[in-house]
């Protein structure tokens, strides 16, 4: 069987976990020491890495305590071994939500059966600029793998998060822009045409992901989703079934999620139907709901229907990050909960698998 290079890289702690994690979807997993040597791992926890391959000669004798990390091989065909990079990078932005990784690694690269020719690949491509940069580590990495691993099976759920790391590709915010503590940080609306297409791309592709899910609403014309024209009162013929293909994913249909609205009051009349504000809103600046997981989706659905997915309207310029933001955060929600994968941690993971 051949044996490809992943360019993943994790804390020589950790391998032994991505090892059980990976053997749970049938593959076939073996590590080397990183042959990179880009990053150093100290025992109490810091890294340092190296952003050229250059600074390589610089490096001399690794400090007290620190050590290089360990590289993941795949030992199976190239197809499969591309799939399960590529899985595992989408599953990286979406933990994140923001793509930090600027060129990640999108397949394996075959390594020789002989020792001598590991070697010379080694030194001459792996520790020279281009593939040097390919190697990755980030802390996210084994929940990552854990991700690709549950929706190894799945193949609804593997479109799923390849749809919605596309949407972030395509349009994002950091995180941590959206604490309300910085208040409004973007405008929110822009008469820029090519941003109004990223937007509404970025949009389309998160919902979509969603529907990969089945957890979008369904709905008719025989069988609406609301009680009387014009109004946002849920048809319980159509909420019931809804809450139950939550349950069936592993996901509270009674949860809430933040939906993220600042600065003046511009956004589509839509949004007066949401007036429970969370707690931490100020109700000027931060105007943040807190909305029901099927409104949220709910909503997410109407941006998609009406103002992002057929010929733009007037309506779809005041479309821009913020909306950008809660469908994305609506559709990582439901892809992580559904992997049993929400707001957990490296050591989680380990009780687990272990």
């Amino acid at each position: 069987m051949p044996e490809f290079c992943s360019f993943l890289v994790f804390r020589p702690c950790e391998i032994d976990l991505i090892h059980s994690i990976c053997a749970t979807a049938d593959w076939s997993t073996r590590d080397i020491p990183d042959p990179s040597m880009r990053y150093a791992f100290s025992e109490r926890g810091g890294i340092s890495e190296l952003s050229q391959a250059s600074a390589l000669k610089d490096i001399g004798v690794r400090r007290e305590g620190q050590q290089g990390g360990r590289l993941l091989l795949l030992e199976t065909e190239q197809t499969e071994a591309d799939n399960i990079i590529q899985l595992v990078c989408a599953a990286n932005v979406i933990l994140e939500g923001f793509p930090f990784i600027k060129d990640p690694p999108t397949f394996g690269f075959k390594l020789s059966n002989d020792e001598a020719d590991r070697e010379i690949t080694f030194e001459k491509l792996f520790r020279r600029d281009v593939l040097f940069q390919r190697f990755t580590y980030r802390h996210t990495l084994p929940s990552a793998v854990a991700i690709a691993a549950k929706a190894r099976w799945n193949k609804k759920l593997v479109y799923a998060i390849h749809k919605l790391a596309q949407s972030y590709e395509t349009e994002c915010v950091t995180p941590w822009s959206m604490h309300p503590r910085n208040g409004q940080v973007f405008e929110k609306h822009t008469d820029n045409f090519a941003s109004h297409v990223g937007t509404s791309v970025a949009i389309n592709l998160a919902y979509s992901s969603i529907e990969e899910l089945d957890l979008g609403v369904k709905a008719s014309g025989k069988m609406p989703r609301s009680i009387g024209k014009g109004t946002f009162v849920w048809n319980p013929d159509v909420l019931k079934p809804f809450k139950a293909r939550l349950r069936d994913a592993g996901i509270d249909p009674e949860g809430t999620i933040d939906w993220v609205t600042r600065g003046d009051q511009s956004e589509v009349q839509i949004y007066d139907k949401f007036n429970q504000l969370s707690e931490y809103s100020d109700g000027v600046e931060v105007r943040d709901r807190e909305v029901s997981l099927p409104d949220a989706i709910n909503f997410s659905e109407y941006l998609r229907n009406t103002m992002t997915a057929h010929a733009f309207s007037s309506e779809t310029k005041r479309l821009g990050p913020y909306e950008v933001y809660n469908v994305q955060q609506v559709a990582r929600f439901l892809i992580l909960s559904k992997c049993n994968l929400w707001n957990t941690r490296t050591e989680e993971l380990r009780k687990r698998y272990n």
